[in-house]
């Protein structure tokens, strides 16, 4: 089944005048072509990335696009997801937009996660080191003590195509952590007592969440 598939089928989640959280990557770039095929009426948009809001515009959605700052709620918020567990620990990230992602995904009423099945794994992370978005001031610091107190390694994201670490759009760097053992949802609040440390890709407080999963066989499973 194709992430276009799957991006359909959250799109008939989305009803006339909802406020709706965009995610980041490419399953999320699905739904937002979807979006615009659908033609909802009212509906008002919060990008998590310059990405998703430049694919917005350019998709017809421009008029729609809000920032976090002028809509007093969320109702409904779909992004993709690198790696989820039965029990709905998340990690995210890989795109770079954690922490806008994590903004909008924790505010939402409703928050809905569409993966293909081979991301459906049985802990975190399994093929994903877990991201994390730090002050670039002290990043060296961030990552060394990472290391320190929790094991396995952490190394600065560069980017392809250009010189030197990868920069958010908050401005930040990104440090891939790749730890020694598999993770409980208290990484989460871990890793955010670090100073320096912005956010991680850990998302451990939506167990809530409503997870849409493009099985092999063409079917889609939600739990």
């Amino acid at each position: 089944m194709s992430k276009a598939t799957l991006a359909r089928e959250a799109v008939k989640l989305v009803k006339p005048g909802m406020v709706v959280g965009l995610g980041s990557g490419t399953t999320a770039r699905e739904f937002i072509k979807a979006l615009a095929e659908a033609r909802i009426d009212g509906v008002v948009l919060v990008p998590t990335s310059v990405d998703s809001e430049i694919l917005a515009q350019e998709v017809g959605l421009g008029n729609a696009l809000r920032p976090m700052w002028a809509v007093d709620h969320v109702d409904l918020a779909v992004d993709g997801a690198d790696e989820v567990t039965r029990d709905k620990l998340i990690l995210k990230g890989r795109g770079g937009a954690l922490l806008r992602e994590k903004i909008v995904d924790y505010a939402a009423d409703m928050f809905v996660v569409l993966i293909e099945e081979h991301k459906l794994v049985e802990r975190i992370p399994k093929a994903s080191p877990v991201p994390i978005e730090v002050v670039p001031w002290a990043w060296r610091f961030v990552a060394r003590r990472i290391e320190r107190e929790f094991g396995g390694s952490a190394r600065l994201r560069t980017g392809e195509g250009k010189l030197g670490p990868v920069v958010t759009d908050n401005g930040n760097y990104i440090v891939d952590w790749t730890p020694p053992g598999p993770l409980d949802a208290s990484a989460e609040d871990r890793l955010k007592a670090v100073p320096g440390v912005v956010e991680s890709g850990i998302f451990s407080k939506r167990r809530d969440a409503v997870v849409l999963v493009a099985r092999r066989d063409g079917t889609i499973l939600s739990f």
